[in-house]
């Protein structure tokens, strides 16, 4: 689903002017995205950013509707306890839980304790019992939970349709669409990505590794950002996560920068589209745990392109 990896692009754009190339770009080299026209380029991504309205609008796991993040202590028996609209984690089993789940033999469990707890993965019900290794959607009395198992630990995401925010959202916002700054950019990958701590908004770390820089100019300057992997094999190893700042942060963008992610170029030549960028979901909600963009990331010019911050 698209709002779950939202690290989805939110995006808008159309025409605008052309900029100059940046440092080290070949003007012979074809880049990768340059053959739409102004029109095909603004269809899609107009298309997309609808797109997205309707599911922060429509979904039972919308941001909008996010109103807590329950992270357990690490242990192997996690119990969930609902009070109302809202839910805590537990050590032990209380008249108020819903569900528990152990961790045996190296996997997660669950198992309702209560009527009408349904779980589903992609689309398909789990039944209680059954092992979840993978990430799992609950639906307990009109609310809805995202879990995400960890090693020794597990992570609770709840979603309420009743939220106010959820109730009254209509659209996301952004800066009026402009295609000078779908920039032309050069990827230079690092010849031995390093280990990174990034910081979040709930003062923990979160792993990635510094795996290039992208290279490129914002009216004739030459600027440079880092990207990023969570993985360098197997899943999440094929796209960049660029975190940033810029000079319109805390001003019209969000306090905590924005993000952009985008499949891994195939040619060293390529359009970097700010268009895309977009917020972190702690913008809509309390209910998450966003990456802070690194000091090398932190860019002296504005980026008037993609998301603005969304007002509450």
């Amino acid at each position: 689903m698209k709002i779950q990896s939202r690290v989805l692009m939110l995006l808008i754009l159309l025409v605008g002017c052309a900029r100059q190339q940046p440092t080290g770009t070949d003007a012979q080299t074809p880049i990768a995205g340059s053959e739409l026209d102004d029109a095909a380029w603004a269809e899609a991504l107009i298309d997309h950013r609808e797109e997205i309205d309707e599911e922060f609008r429509s979904s039972s796991t919308s941001p909008m509707a996010g109103t807590q993040y329950l992270k357990s202590e690490p242990r192997d028996r996690v119990y969930l306890a609902r009070q109302e609209r809202t839910f805590e984690l537990t050590e032990a089993a209380e008249p108020a839980a819903v569900l528990v789940a152990e961790r045996k033999e190296g996997a997660w469990h669950w198992e309702s304790l209560a009527e009408d707890v349904v779980c589903e993965i992609d689309g398909e019900q789990v039944a209680s019992g059954s092992t979840l290794e993978d990430p799992a959607t609950f639906s307990i009395a009109g609310l809805h939970l995202s879990f995400y198992p960890g090693e020794d630990r597990v992570t609770f995401i709840v979603f309420d349709p009743e939220r106010p925010e959820m109730k009254s959202f209509d659209h996301l916002l952004y800066y009026p669409p402009d295609r000078g700054y779908a920039v032309q950019a050069k990827l230079v990958k690092l010849p031995e990505p390093d280990e990174i701590e990034m910081l979040t908004s709930r003062d923990l770390k979160k792993t990635f590794y510094r795996y290039a820089r992208i290279q490129f100019q914002v009216d004739g300057k030459d600027q440079e950002l880092t990207a990023f992997k969570s993985a360098l094999t197997g899943e999440g190893s094929e796209g960049l996560f660029i975190p940033f700042r810029d000079s319109t942060t805390s001003r019209e963008t969000y306090g905590a920068g924005r993000f952009l992610e985008i499949d891994e170029p195939e040619a060293e030549h390529f359009v970097f589209d700010f268009n895309r960028a977009f917020n972190p979901l702690c913008n809509y909600s309390p209910a998450y745990n966003c990456a802070i963009p690194p000091r090398e990331n932190h860019l002296k010019v504005a980026i008037r392109a993609g998301e603005l911050t969304y007002p509450h």
